[in-house]
């Protein structure tokens, strides 16, 4: 009896701990990055606009922005942000139709490729976008500053490829150092 009693518990422990460990394992429940928004979660911060880091304390404070130059930046911001979401879903509603031409039983090739023309425009107005927050944090800080925002994207960026071991994000400090 006592020996049996000892079979069900070791059972119940095994199915306990495939229960635990493995399924939820097997179904992606423990994935690497530790669910960090830049790791999905539907927030991309890929792309995010410099003008933003009016929204980060700690840079205000590093930075040293006085209320001008935040309350600048707040602005800025803001106007480029409603600029961008109107271009974006202007793009995103011609992908949508380029799927529909795509799908049609008759490729119809000119109006495909009149889409496709579209969307490189629109694609070339948002990295003018892109360009234009940039030079408009250049107008709002000071050359000082501008050179620490540099200094924490390298090393931010540095940081990245070794948390994650892409090649793509990692960048050598010791040239940059060394340029100065």
């Amino acid at each position: 009896m006592n020996s049996n009693l000892r079979q069900k518990f070791f059972t119940g422990a095994m199915v306990l701990l495939v229960t635990v460990f493995f399924i939820p394992a097997f179904a992606g429940a423990f994935t690497p990055g530790n669910c960090t928004p830049h790791k999905g979660f539907g927030m991309k911060r890929h792309h995010v606009s410099p003008l933003g880091i009016w929204r980060n304390p700690k840079m205000v404070q590093e930075l040293g922005l006085t209320d001008e130059q935040v309350k600048g930046l707040r602005e800025a911001d803001f106007a480029h942000r409603e600029k961008y979401l109107k271009l974006k879903s202007q793009l995103d509603g011609l992908r949508l139709e380029m799927e529909k031409l795509f799908s049609a039983d008759p490729v119809n090739e000119p109006d495909i490729l009149q889409l496709a023309q579209k969307i490189s425009d629109l694609k070339g107005k948002l990295f003018v976008r892109k360009i234009e927050s940039r030079l408009a944090v250049g107008k709002l800080l000071h050359a000082d500053q501008l050179k620490k925002i540099e200094m924490f994207a390298l090393h931010h960026h540095a940081k990245q490829g070794k948390k994650y071991g892409k090649a793509k994000h990692r960048r050598n400090l010791s040239k940059v150092e060394g340029a100065n």
